[in-house]
């Protein structure tokens, strides 16, 4: 996805503007200049609508057309029009005279170039003709006559109109003054966004590459002193990925709330400050306050569209920048939210503006709003300006959390119903000649091409009909059912640890909803792999589960990814009925994927003497995708976990773990359990008893894993509470002098 195309929208939704002489590639001021020839174009337009000796006339009945010469049109009626061609004025002297003397005369004034006068004055005055040229056409002398300010006719060489000319000039060097910073303030906006991401993604993909850098870098106090200020800590207290009360969403960690507040600042700045206006003799606004409101209404409706096309480059799943920075998309997705939010509010600004602007001086007031509100490109503007406003609204985290397919499926219509407006809004009132539509164009291709890459990803990892998938309920509790998903796609090429896939369950009907899915495993086709589970005694006595004995599968060589899923409303309750009563299933999906896994995320890991990875609950599968890779590799590499199923511990146990590997396990679900180990760490040869009672208290894991002069790092995936209080306790090691580093994986969407 290229960001280096970028353009204008929205310039003056009630005011009819001449089209500049200018090219239609790029965007105003950067490929297409608005009054480049400012004085010639001034020259021009206060000429232009005098007639002439050899203009045409229509008395409205289609008959009536002739040479008038210098008759008297008083005795014509309303209905005449007149008509004055490119030929007519390229042989009519007092036109060509009076338009050479103003461009001389003008533009040298301006030190204006001479080509560029000849070169104006043959595209404005002759039509592009070769032939006169400005030099040909210039009087003997300089005109004595200065034209009236109400004049109609041109019958002889005179100058221009002294007020007419002043008037029309500084309106079109205001308006061209104005139009020039909507432009430069989007694309500061767009660069300082982007901008700071690319430099952040630059900066870990290099410390990535040279791990001697980011040992040096983490040792450094600057950095260390950043950590416990910024880096890590929550905004207030400590809750950051356990969400407010009353389900109101999450609140931002302190660096990311930086940067949105950077975004913030920018916009309200750039929507308040370098206005101007051109009073009196303005040709177009009656009066600074309403010249004022159409300005404001166009920068608030260009800045609008900026950030709806970086709204929609955040919210994709193949963002480019995801890769480069290793963010993960749950931030992107932070950062897409702000960014829509401010696309509204400046959305609602620039309705409030122009509305406002037909009730200042100089106006029609309300008559002259219900006129030009009936007009298509204005109501599809309005239509634009709600869609917008709804698709923000329905996306309050309450919605998202309970009703999620159909916040989703809502929240695609009204963006496309937005984007479809602003289209309407835009391109039928102003064409193509200004760039305006550049903005949607971006919006369009960002949209486009994480469509069209999640397509690919289907296409490379699934066959025509969907993937074979098994179904295999690992424990089964009411509200906590918990599934084992195996699917045998094409390939599993590309995976790798630490890493989710979108899964489309073809088989329940549904191939247009998705979910993601963390890794637990994968395997290629030259392994062979059984699954096999605990028999119902290896339950102990107090626990609510109900253990399900799993039927041994075959999976013959093939590749495969499996995922562990705990059970909730919507789609993953659709496959749980799917189960048989012998806990298993078999259904086609299509696995779109892998993302996540990134080198800038996990050179933390890699980099690392010892990793500590903390679980809670089925945050487990992500951990284990992480395991398979890093466990063989000699790394020191501890595993807490605590979860509320016995039986999953059980399962996970057996089925994940491989040897060598220092673990920890909390069974938190009530009832009796063995003890642990005298060291409360077991391998995956121990026996039963390494399950241990109550919560895990992080502080002690934490310390008992970091070690003076040595780097530790940190992987969490748990329920937000538990993944404050690990960041929370890490902060504390670094202000104790320990060198840790946090990576977390959430989907807080």
């Amino acid at each position: 996805m290229t960001l280096s195309v970028v353009g204008l929208a929205l310039l003056l939704a009630g005011t009819t503007i001449p089209a500049a002489t200018a090219s239609k590639n790029g965007i105003v001021g950067y490929g297409i200049p608005l009054y480049e020839d400012l004085c010639c174009e001034a020259c021009h337009d206060s000429l232009a609508s005098l007639y002439l000796s050899c203009t045409t006339f229509d008395d409205g009945h289609g008959g009536g057309d002739g040479d008038m010469g210098g008759m008297d049109m008083g005795d014509m009626g309303d209905m005449a029009m007149g008509m004055t061609s490119d030929d007519c004025r390229a042989t009519n002297k007092p036109w060509l005279e009076t338009m050479a003397f103003c461009i001389r005369d003008r533009c040298d004034a301006d030190g204006y170039p001479r080509d560029s006068q000849a070169a104006c004055f043959s595209t404005l005055a002759v039509g592009g003709a070769a032939t006169p040229t400005l030099d040909d056409s210039l009087p003997p002398k300089p005109p004595a006559d200065e034209l009236a300010a109400d004049a109609t006719w041109l019958n002889v060489t005179s100058r221009v109109n002294e007020d007419v000319y002043s008037g029309t000039h500084g309106t079109y060097k205001e308006f061209a003054r104005e139009e020039y910073l909507h432009t430069k303030y989007s694309l500061i906006l767009y660069l300082v966004t982007i901008g700071i991401i690319v430099i952040t993604g630059i900066l870990a993909q290099t410390t990535a590459l040279v791990p001697a850098l980011r040992r040096h870098i983490q040792s450094s106090k600057p950095y260390t002193m950043l950590q416990q200020t910024v880096f890590l800590p929550a905004l207030f207290s400590q809750r950051r990925l356990d969400p407010l009360p009353a389900s109101i969403g999450y609140l931002p960690s302190r660096v990311l709330t930086l940067f949105i507040s950077v975004l913030v600042i920018l916009n309200v700045v750039f929507c308040s400050v370098s206005f101007g206006t051109f009073q009196p003799g303005n040709i177009w606004f009656m009066s600074a306050q309403f010249e004022t409101a159409e300005y404001v209404g166009n920068r608030s409706g260009t800045l609008s569209l900026v950030n709806m096309s970086i709204a929609i480059l955040f919210a994709g799943r193949n963002n480019i920048l995801i890769n480069l920075t290793g963010w993960t998309q749950t931030t992107f997705l932070v950062l897409h939210r702000w960014t829509a939010r401010l696309a509204v509010f400046e959305a609602i600004v620039h309705s409030i503006a122009y509305t406002a602007a037909y009730f200042q001086p100089g106006y029609g007031g309300a008559e002259a709003y219900a006129a030009e509100a009936a007009m298509p490109f204005y109501w599809w503007g309005i239509i634009a300006t709600i869609a917008l406003s709804l698709a923000a609204t329905v996306a309050i985290f309450p919605l998202r959390l309970q009703l999620y397919e159909t916040f989703l499926a809502l929240h695609i219509v009204l963006v496309i119903l937005a984007l479809v407006g602003c289209w309407y809004h835009l391109v039928p009132h102003f064409g193509f000649d200004y760039g305006y539509q550049v903005w949607l164009y971006l919006c369009f291709a960002f949209w486009g091409a994480d469509r069209l890459a999640r397509f690919v990803r289907v296409l490379i990892y699934n066959p025509i009909l969907g993937s074979q998938a098994e179904l295999e309920l690992v424990c089964s509790d009411g509200d906590r059912d918990i599934m084992q998903i195996t699917v045998f796609p094409r390939t599993t090429t590309g995976f790798g640890p630490a890493q989710h896939s979108f899964l489309y369950l073809a088989g329940l009907g549904k191939v247009w909803e998705s979910h993601p899915f963390s890794v637990a495993r994968w395997t290629s086709s030259h392994k062979t792999h059984v699954s096999t589970s605990p028999e119902p005694a290896a339950v102990e006595a107090g626990e609510k589960g109900v253990a399900v004995k799993h039927a041994q599968i075959q999976h013959n060589q093939k590749p495969s990814v499996t995922f562990l899923v705990r059970v909730h409303k919507g789609m993953t309750s659709g496959l749980r009925r799917r189960i048989s009563e012998s806990g298993t299933a078999e259904v086609k999906v299509y696995a779109e994927g892998p993302y996540g896994g990134h080198r800038a995320a996990l050179a933390p890991l890699y980099a690392a003497d010892t990793v500590l990875c903390i679980a809670g609950g089925i945050g487990i599968t992500h951990i284990l995708g992480f395991l398979q890779d890093f466990a063989p590799r000699g790394k020191r590499v501890i595993l807490a976990w605590s979860a509320r199923e016995r039986v999953l511990i059980d399962y996970v146990r057996r089925n994940f773990l491989g040897e060598g590997l220092e673990y920890s396990l909390w069974y938190t679900g009530g009832g009796r359990t063995a003890d642990k180990t005298d060291d409360g760490a077991g391998s995956a040869a121990d026996a039963e008893d390494v399950v241990g009672t109550g919560r895990m208290v992080i502080r002690d894991v934490l310390r008992g894993a970091v070690e003076n002069g040595k780097q530790t790092a940190v992987l969490v995936c748990a329920p937000g509470g538990m993944a404050d209080e690990v960041t929370k306790q890490v902060v504390d090691c670094v202000r104790d002098g320990f060198r840790v580093e946090l990576v977390e994986e959430t989907f807080a969407w």
